[in-house]
């Protein structure tokens, strides 16, 4: 069977399935295929790197998808880092709820697990300092929390050293999320991945996930997100569309404005000599890392905006082209995938 016979078919398979995605004409999948497929050439290209599936969503729409060897639609794949994304989508939805501020103090969270002479920077860290990486906390415990080495993640977390205070520079630290984890755990009295569940995964149509807990029974937050490439589809559709979702708004529109925007730059803090800075932002015009942070997504360029993951997880959202790209993989040239979708894709999507 052909590709494009081939997507014909799935194309009818999916038709009987209502919470899919719409699919897109043959002619729609044709027209994507060889772009589709010199991204997966150019992931494969480099030694010891796998793209294991990618889907193209424009207007709405499934234009393009493809599997590697091994890998299928209904894969839950490891997100990594992407995990990250949904707990601040949580936060949004507590925040709608009225359960919390981003201006209230973690602190107020963990009345047990403070140490006995808390650092008087850690009782100034808020909500917002969490989700756009300025906690100030120095010691990321993801190896140790994810290799069983660490027992109380939020408690080792809270002793941790600092290396600036609260609010004033970006220093990436997915503890940060696990700590927004807890957090919606204990004002929802729900688990996190069972408040995403009610308020965004069925609303989607996200039947299928897995989401790894910590030894206290708390969804790890940062990581440990498993979902298929559709469902991660469904994710940048819903945050392209601003919270709407079938002609209902699940999370209020102004949450995106502020999630999807760069609250914090990379380098805010860090590079102090005004000639320097200069310098340094005239080398990063075309560099994806340092765009900005928002509610724990990356900005990119061309207005775009990323949910990132470790080993090339990755779910780029283009409102200006109104569509999404998703793909899970296993590599370590990350800049050569997002590369490779800005030139083979992104002039697709511009039409």
């Amino acid at each position: 069977m052909g590709f494009v016979a081939a997507l014909v078919a799935m194309m009818a398979m999916s038709a009987c399935n209502n919470t899919s995605l719409p699919r897109g004409s043959a002619e729609e999948f044709a027209r994507f295929e060889t772009a589709g497929d010199k991204v997966f050439e150019d992931t494969w290209g480099e030694a010891c790197n796998e793209l294991h599936s990618l889907m193209v969503v424009k207007d709405g729409k499934v234009v393009y998808e493809n599997y590697a060897p091994s890998h299928s639609a209904d894969e839950l794949h490891i997100m990594w880092s992407v995990s990250k994304t949904f707990t601040a989508t949580a936060v949004g939805f507590a925040v709608q709820d009225g359960l919390l501020s981003l201006s209230d103090k973690v602190v107020d969270y963990f009345p047990e697990e403070l140490p006995t002479e808390p650092h008087e920077w850690l009782q100034e860290i808020t909500l917002h300092d969490l989700l756009i990486m300025s906690s100030g906390l120095r010691h990321d415990y993801i190896g140790r929390a994810s290799s069983g080495k660490q027992f109380d993640w939020a408690r080792e977390t809270l002793a941790a050293p600092f290396d600036f205070r609260p609010g004033t520079m970006y220093h990436y630290n997915s503890m940060n999320t696990y700590l927004l984890s807890v957090i919606v755990s204990r004002v929802t009295g729900k688990k996190l991945a069972d408040y995403l569940d009610e308020k965004l995964f069925t609303p989607l149509g996200i039947e299928e996930f897995i989401w790894n807990e910590s030894p206290q029974g708390y969804n790890a937050g940062g990581w440990g997100l498993h979902i298929s490439t559709e469902s991660l589809a469904k994710m940048g559709q819903f945050m392209l569309q601003r919270g709407e979702w079938k002609g209902k708004q699940l999370l209020f529109e102004e949450w995106f404005y502020e999630a999807m925007s760069p609250q914090i730059m990379q380098y805010e803090g860090r590079i102090t000599d005004p000639i320097e800075l200069e310098k340094f932002k005239e080398t990063m015009v075309r560099d994806q890392w340092h765009q900005g942070y928002g509610y724990q997504m990356w900005c990119c360029t061309d207005g775009a905006y990323r949910l990132d993951g470790a080993w090339s997880q990755y779910c780029v959202i283009f409102p200006e082209h109104n569509a999404v790209v998703a793909l899970t993989s296993h590599a370590g040239n990350g800049a050569t995938i997002l590369n490779s979708i800005w030139t083979n894709i992104l002039p697709l999507i511009n039409d």
